[in-house]
């Protein structure tokens, strides 16, 4: 009957007579050198909605206030509560203020829809040269909505704005004492200073969008695989304490749909200062179209030893180009003259991707390289191609596996144990390998043994729950291997999600 339930959850999502859903930024006003804080709505109308987001552009003169760890001062609001970590970008290329945000916010599958009303809020601050008396607009770009299944749903956006007003004079309260000739039994304080609550005037998107953008809402239903539809893969690197690395990321875009990414590289604190990595990312030549924002953030938190780049590539152009395939952007990574040696994970963390416009695209994963630091490295291998670095590297492994090759070609010769009749027991032996079947257990819900569970391999799980797939795509789910996917599997799986394997 639950299982019935997630399936109707999903048809009402993919409805075709749906409104869009509405996504709206607030109005407020400030005075010169204050701050305002100003909201965005989100009102699922009849849609069931897990997530979404949208972009705002703004002036220079109204920058949204940045907090001392580098992150944009956004959160979530109360409302939309326990969400997945919300993301919040700035897409305007350096070295230039930032004049575009993008904000990401999901709940996790089977987290509960989204109700009409507050969706996040950011503090923006209005420059002391600003005007009383001028309006600063915040243009809503990009609107994006997420429903049941992970599927992108039509989304209309609304414009905000700010105001300057001139600073309101204080009145002093004064204290003027009334002498009375004849004292009252019970004296009574009279206030004589009241409070006057400023009013706030907030812009409310009362209009109803009439066009119909249901043409341009698409259905990924192909997302639901095992094979990614987007693909990342940071390459190995090799260097010596004192030298820099080359790190280099390319992407395989399966969809031919992506125009821009976010993605987050975490990095060995003890090897490399993420900020002077940062400022040594360039996009891949091909990549004309677009821009590059790279910038170290502290949100969501990592390990104690790790420490988090953000990298953001935006289109650039009317109309959006593509990625498309091939090398996607390279930083050179100055390594600490203290670098201690040893292997070092490149993990690529918290990637979406978005089509030209702007809708999220599910199935992108990562393979992730690593950073060797050699003292013995020579010191032009950074400045090498990652292939260099491959072979530089190969060497060792294969002449270790070729020193125990020849003792395993000798075995071959001694053909005596095929011709006896008495081997035959020795077949019953291969059964007992279905036993290692059962280590997708450990991990529920992890379609491609990558210990890594996804959304779209959470999504490919409940189209098999509710037999629109066979499972024989994604056996994982399966923890007991009773051919029945069942509700405490669904949530197994979705523990796996938030939790690790």
């Amino acid at each position: 009957m639950l299982r019935g339930a997630v399936v109707l959850l999903i048809a009402t999502a993919s409805a075709a007579h749906a409104l869009p859903v509405r996504v709206a930024i607030g109005s407020g006003h400030g005075t010169p050198g204050g701050a305002v804080s100003i909201e965005v709505a989100i009102d699922p109308v009849d849609q069931v909605v897990i997530g979404g987001g949208n972009d705002i552009e703004y002036s220079p003169l109204t920058p949204i206030r940045v907090r001392p760890d580098g992150t944009l001062d956004c959160a979530p609001s109360p409302a939309v509560l326990p969400i997945l970590p919300p993301t919040f970008t700035c897409l305007s290329s350096p070295p230039g203020p930032c004049t575009r945000m993008r904000a990401l916010l999901f709940r996790a599958v089977n987290g509960g829809a989204l109700t009409a009303g507050g969706f996040y809020s950011c503090v923006f601050l209005i420059d002391p040269s600003a005007p009383p008396g001028q309006t600063y607009p915040l243009r809503m770009l990009a609107p994006r909505a997420t429903g049941a299944a992970g599927r992108s749903l039509a989304a209309d956006g609304f414009n905000g704005a700010i105001d300057v007003v001139a600073p309101t004079p204080t009145a002093t309260a004064s204290h003027t004492l009334v002498p009375t000739a004849t004292p009252t039994a019970t004296p009574s304080t009279t206030p004589t200073a009241s409070a006057t609550g400023t009013i706030t005037r907030t812009r409310t998107a009362t209009r109803t969008a009439t066009r119909t953008l249901t043409p341009r809402t698409p259905v990924p239903t192909a997302t639901a695989t095992a094979t990614p539809a987007v693909l990342l893969r940071s390459a190995d690197a090799v260097a010596a304490p004192d030298t820099s690395a080359r790190l280099s990321i390319d992407v395989a875009d399966r969809t031919a749909r992506v125009s821009g990414m976010t993605l987050d590289l975490l990095l060995p604190a003890a090897v490399v200062d993420v900020r002077e990595v940062a400022s040594a990312c360039v996009l891949a030549a091909r990549l004309t179209a677009h821009a590059l924002s790279a910038a170290p953030v502290g949100d969501p938190p990592t390990a104690p030893d790790l420490r988090r780049l953000r990298l953001v590539v935006s289109e650039q152009t009317v109309p959006p180009e593509l990625l498309g395939d091939g090398p996607l952007l390279t930083c050179t990574a100055p390594l600490r003259p203290d670098a201690p040696a040893g292997v070092y994970a490149l993990t690529l963390d918290r990637m979406f991707a978005a089509d030209v416009d702007g809708n999220l695209l599910l199935g992108v994963r990562a393979l992730s390289g690593s950073l060797t630091v050699d003292p013995a490295a020579p010191s032009a291998t950074p400045t090498a191609s990652p292939t260099a670095t491959r072979t530089a590297s190969a060497p060792p492994t294969h002449t270790a596996s070729r020193t125990p090759a020849p003792p395993t070609i000798t075995p071959p010769s001694m053909p005596t144990p095929s011709p006896s009749p008495t081997v035959p027991p020795t077949p019953t032996v291969p059964p007992t390998p279905p036993p290692t079947p059962t280590a997708p257990a450990s991990c529920p819900g992890d379609c491609d043994g990558d210990r890594i569970v996804g959304i779209d391999e959470l999504v490919h799980a409940i189209a098999i729950a509710s037999g629109s797939l066979p499972i024989e795509g994604c056996a994982a789910i399966d923890a007991n291997a009773d051919g029945v996917i069942t509700i405490d599997e669904i949530v197994a799986a979705v523990g796996a999600l938030l939790n690790g394997c």
